[in-house]
């Protein structure tokens, strides 16, 4: 078998050596650019810069799964969107799926099967109320009748005091109203001012977008093959270095 001449050899490592780094130039400027970027975030401000990104924001689970839901009580709007809750655009302490919300005595009753919050008006709760002070659980719903607060739990129905603390059944029956999906004007509000109060540092997304993380496995891929083709430019370009003559 006969031995590539040394010239054969130089030819075939100068060709693999141009593809490969065609190839590897944008992820190799990206990941010069933006290390630069990061040994610079204080003086560049990145750290207090902003990313409000819709999928960036998912990425970091800053933003809830599915569809918005929601209760409008009076000019009110409590939405469920995810296991969160929100009066309006802002969130409440209360968490879980809503079933039921009703105004009661100038304030606010929000159910959810496990808890019953009360809240004066804004996002402050006044009261919570769990499986150890209500009736029964798991809660349907709430209802206003006649000036008083009922309480459908577990199949059941009670009339719940002024005070919220007691509870006697009842044969008053009345049906829950479950959330409906919000429309798309209500949605996108309350999207938007969940992406005003939870934006994610610039300086973190570029160091996960360096990283490769920001983009999961196919982004950890590319970042490592860009690295492993640096290295084998490395040797090729060594090998085309010419050697000096004895």
């Amino acid at each position: 078998m006969i031995e590539p001449t040394p010239k054969r050899r130089r030819h075939f490592a100068r060709k693999w050596h141009r593809w490969l780094g065609l190839v590897s130039a944008l992820p190799l400027l990206w990941l010069a650019v933006s290390g630069v970027l990061l040994n610079h975030a204080q003086p560049l401000g990145l750290n207090d810069r902003m990313v409000t990104s819709p999928w960036v924001l998912r990425h970091y689970h800053q933003l809830p799964d599915g569809r918005p839901s929601g209760l409008q009580v009076g000019t009110r709007l409590i939405a469920e969107w995810g296991s969160e809750l929100f009066l309006d655009d802002q969130p409440l302490a209360l968490q879980g799926e809503l079933c039921g919300a009703v105004a009661y005595q100038g304030q606010l009753v929000i159910a959810t099967p496990e808890r019953i919050g009360v809240f004066d008006g804004s996002d402050e709760m006044l009261l919570e109320l769990d499986d150890l002070s209500l009736p029964a659980t798991p809660v349907q719903g709430v209802k206003v009748l006649d000036g008083q607060l009922y309480l459908a739990a577990a199949d059941q129905f009670y009339l719940l005091s002024e005070d919220f603390f007691s509870a006697e059944k009842s044969q008053r029956s009345f049906l829950t109203s479950p959330p409906k999906e919000l429309a798309s004007e209500e949605a996108a509000r309350l999207e938007k001012a969940l992406q005003g109060r939870r934006g994610m540092p610039l300086s973190r997304v570029i160091l996960d977008a360096h990283s490769g993380v920001l983009f999961g496995w196919p982004g950890w891929l590319i970042t490592d093959l860009a690295a492993l083709g640096l290295v084998v430019l490395t040797l090729l370009g060594l090998r085309l270095f010419p050697k000096r003559k004895a």
